[in-house]
């Protein structure tokens, strides 16, 4: 059951979460702060709503067809939890996340959509946390 909307349609352009790879670090790094940037003051308030709480995420992404068409939607939703949780990697140099999925044992309910897009259109990535319960 779906509660209460704690965070919606915060929309992503231009990058595609990664959780491996040469670039994963930096494409972490530049989602977090596109998020920071959309949420703004507000970061503080989300954090607390979502707080212990039980969660469903909801996760669209639309990536090109011939770069993308084979990725797998466990890694690319990996990926966006670990922004939105304490820290984005288990290394030393752990990069500190968006802390708004603070324990993610808690999330019930994961819904992924992958669009395959033109060439010539934009990635992007958008998602929705909502109370589960």
């Amino acid at each position: 059951m779906k509660g209460d909307v704690l965070l919606q349609n915060i929309k992503v352009s231009g990058f595609v979460p990664l959780s491996t790879g040469k670039k994963a670090k930096e494409t972490k790094l530049l989602i977090r702060e596109a998020v920071l940037t959309k949420l703004g003051k507000n970061i503080s308030n989300v954090q607390k709503r979502c707080a212990e709480k039980q969660l469903s995420i909801s996760i669209v992404f639309y990536l090109h067809k011939a770069k993308y068409s084979k990725k797998d939607l466990s890694g690319l939703s990996d990926a966006v939890v670990k922004i939105l949780g304490k820290e984005m990697s288990t290394k030393k140099d752990a990069l500190k996340g968006l802390e708004i999925v603070t324990d993610p044992s808690l999330i019930c309910r994961v819904i992924l959509e992958k669009n395959l897009i033109k060439k010539d259109a934009k990635e992007e990535f958008s998602f929705s946390i909502y109370e589960w319960g």
